[in-house]
């Protein structure tokens, strides 16, 4: 299954399609170094030029960030885990989001154990061409091996309070279960 690739390397972004052999695409870059993306377009961080090409072969550790895309692997094997709102730097990226873990073990050491984490409700930020670019993102996959600085973050830092504020259209019908009326 060809699905979209969206990755951030030292360099530059890259854009194109991978196969994904895998449940999900976390397992898929944690069992592999190396894999082919199809249709790449690669665009520079420093002056924003853009190469392309048919295929090219990319290795893990030349990501910092991934965009998840895919399916979302398989719901019996998932276990149930805390949200952890976490900051971190890797490579030249700023990304903050949660992070998931056992309630039993420190969320700051689940880098330790694992080649990619992912980081959801995430925002990815980093300058290109002299601009800052901010990229939102349901969930991110961090290479650990790049990550620079890991540390605990805020609820607001993530983006929650925003998201708490939205207003939710009520239905006149519906039925007020809450005793408030």
């Amino acid at each position: 299954m060809q699905i979209p690739f969206t990755a951030y390397a030292e360099d530059c972004t890259v854009n194109g399609e991978v196969d994904l052999p895998a449940d999900r695409l976390s397992d898929f870059l944690s069992s592999t170094t190396e894999f082919v993306v199809a249709k790449p377009s690669f665009r520079a961080l420093e002056d924003g030029r853009v190469v392309e090409g048919e295929t090219c072969d990319v290795l893990r550790d030349d990501l910092c960030v991934v965009i998840a895309t895919g399916p979302r692997g398989r719901p019996d094997r998932r276990v149930w885990t805390r949200q952890y709102p976490v900051r971190a730097k890797v490579g030249p990226y700023h990304v903050v989001g949660y992070l998931h873990a056992p309630p039993t073990i420190d969320p700051m050491h689940c880098t330790d154990r694992r080649q990619v984490v992912a980081l959801t409700d995430s925002v990815v930020e980093y300058a290109e061409a002299g601009s800052v670019v901010r990229v939102e993102a349901a969930t991110v996959l961090v290479n650990c091996t790049k990550i620079n600085r890991l540390e605990n973050a805020t609820d607001e830092d993530v983006g929650l309070a925003r998201h708490l504020e939205r207003d939710v259209a009520i239905d006149p019908r519906a039925r007020d279960l809450t005793g408030n009326v």
